[in-house]
């Protein structure tokens, strides 16, 4: 892990990737195409919720007792792109050799979409799979929830935001179910939307991405959230809305990520285990990875999602 301890000296200039480094990193953060098609039993585009767009993919294990627990997996892609398929989700499936059902969610991008339209989405997704469960053999006691990048911040914002009306989107769908979950994974999600990158990339020395406005020139908060207003970013961010109720949360993060620091987590993880205890937040660093790193998506996550997931659900 890189030394935070720094001379004033070293601390003066932000260090920077170089150009073809920020080439293999910006290709790496363009989802990665999944095929619904290598999953047997699997259900493709059921409409969750009152809009179009709001369409999931559920797959269901070959083996196991019904009814089967859940997990909820949320795409990354800041916000902004992205979907059910171009995703991660290689890092997740294969929970289903455990027994867990698998929930693929699409939500609505930015910039035709602002927060918390998306997070809307999620939770109406959360309450669709408890409204059928009897049919697919779900067990809507135990659900789960995993994300990555922007989908890890949308993952802590379901968990930590359980039942609350003004986080719930109940018009688009399901209301009277709880939109509640049981666990949580976030992988290397930002959490601390108000704080600059800066002075983290600063403290650990960690080369970051040049900052790069969006394709209609806009920052990619100004995107995804309609503010730059840092006052109005920590109410939307899962630091902030951390409580003594949140359900138990791992984090998995690379200390080379150049796009969000890996101090989001550890401060995340620290005050997890400052309000709730120590028994609640897990955090995994990787001391050899970047940002959507490959490895965050291969049968060894699913492995040890599996782990945290059994340890939570079972």
């Amino acid at each position: 892990m890189p030394n935070p301890e720094k001379t004033n000296a070293e601390k003066t200039d932000l260090p920077r990737m170089s150009e073809e480094q920020t080439r293999i990193i910006a290709a790496a953060l363009g989802p990665t195409a999944f095929d619904p098609a290598t999953v047997k039993n699997r259900f493709t585009d059921i409409k969750y919720g009152s809009l179009p767009k709001q369409l999931l993919d559920l797959y269901l294990p070959e083996s196991g007792e019904k009814p089967y627990p859940v997990v909820i997996y949320v795409h990354g892609g800041g916000w902004s792109m992205g979907s059910k398929t171009m995703s991660y989700l290689d890092g997740v499936i294969g929970l289903l050799d455990y027994g867990y059902a698998v929930i693929s969610v699409d939500y609505r991008l930015a910039p035709k979409t602002k927060f918390p339209e998306f997070l809307f989405d999620v939770k109406t997704s959360v309450r669709w799979a408890r409204a059928n469960a009897a049919e697919y053999g779900l067990d809507p006691d135990r659900f789960g929830i995993a994300g990555d990048s922007a989908g890890g911040h949308l993952a802590l914002m379901v968990g930590f935001t359980a039942d609350r009306p003004e986080y719930s989107g109940v018009e688009y769908g399901w209301p009277g179910y709880s939109d509640g979950v049981q666990a949580i994974c976030d992988m290397y999600g930002p959490s601390i939307l108000a704080n600059p990158t800066e002075p983290y990339f600063r403290e650990s020395g960690v080369p970051s991405m040049p900052n790069v406005a969006t394709a209609n020139g806009k920052s990619a908060f100004a995107n995804a959230f309609g503010t730059d207003s840092l006052n109005l970013l920590k109410l939307i961010s899962p630091i902030s809305l951390v409580h003594g109720g949140i359900p138990p949360v791992l984090i998995m993060h690379g200390v080379l990520d150049g796009v969000v620091p890996y101090q989001h987590s550890t401060l995340l993880d620290k005050k997890i285990k400052e309000v709730c205890g120590d028994d609640r937040s897990e955090l995994i660093l990787y001391d050899d990875r970047n940002h959507a790193d490959k490895a965050f998506n291969t049968k060894e996550n699913s492995d040890l999602l599996a782990a945290f997931f059994n340890r939570c659900l079972r």
